[in-house]
């Protein structure tokens, strides 16, 4: 409940038009085959320091079908990314409606996370084309972050991310998992310890030096 209340508190306080970043649709490839499934993701660059966001995207239903992303969760439900900690999240609500084609996703990081800010995926929509389908568009309708003072951010919708379909596309290539930066450092780290214990352990004894007779 605590949570609810904050969140509430974090995107109904203050409100400015944010001037610092952007929000944006991208996929690898907007020529997709028609019967495959494809993927739309959900960008923000430079944003400032945010803890919270209110989001609605909007698709055509009739068009593609949007493929659930929480089999445990009741409803359909768009995949969180990685610009938020995942770790200290709070999702007061990620839910599709599949007869209008309008996605609404709400949620807010907790302590003790610190503020997101910079760049990355904040969401990541997955969709099935059916054969009949020949082009589509998917939009962002609402996009407002609330920061931990308690201001809010909204941010003007960006043109809709335009797809087509043909039987002769090639399937779209499936998305790179995001591995954080740290990970990579830490694997290095590893890898070069197991390398100078292995080096170590295969270098020569030496032997004292002779003694004069």
């Amino acid at each position: 409940m605590n949570y609810m209340v904050c969140i509430a508190a974090l995107l109904v306080s203050l409100s400015a038009f944010a001037k610092q970043g952007r929000i944006y649709l991208e996929t690898s490839n907007p020529q997709i085959k028609t019967g495959s499934e494809f993927y739309v993701d959900v960008m923000v660059e430079n944003l400032p320091k945010v803890y919270g966001v209110q989001l609605t995207l909007s698709y055509d239903a009739k068009s593609v079908t949007l493929i659930d992303q929480d089999a445990k969760a009741k409803g359909t439900q768009l995949e969180q990314g990685d610009f938020l900690n995942k770790k200290h999240l709070y999702t007061l609500r990620n839910q599709a409606d599949l007869q209008s084609g309008q996605i609404q996703y709400i949620a807010s990081q907790v302590a003790p996370a610190q503020s997101a800010a910079g760049s990355g995926r904040l969401a990541r929509l997955y969709f099935n084309a059916p054969a009949n389908t020949s082009e589509t568009e998917v939009s962002i309708q609402v996009a407002e972050f609330g920061t931990r003072n308690g201001e809010k951010y909204t941010y003007a919708a960006q043109a809709p991310l335009s797809l087509s379909f043909n039987a002769s596309y090639q399937v779209q290539s499936a998305p790179r998992s995001s591995i954080p930066l740290w990970a990579f450092g830490l694997a290095i780290v590893l890898l070069l310890s197991i390398l100078s214990a292995f080096f170590i352990r295969r270098r020569p004894a030496t032997t004292p030096d002779s003694q004069p007779a």
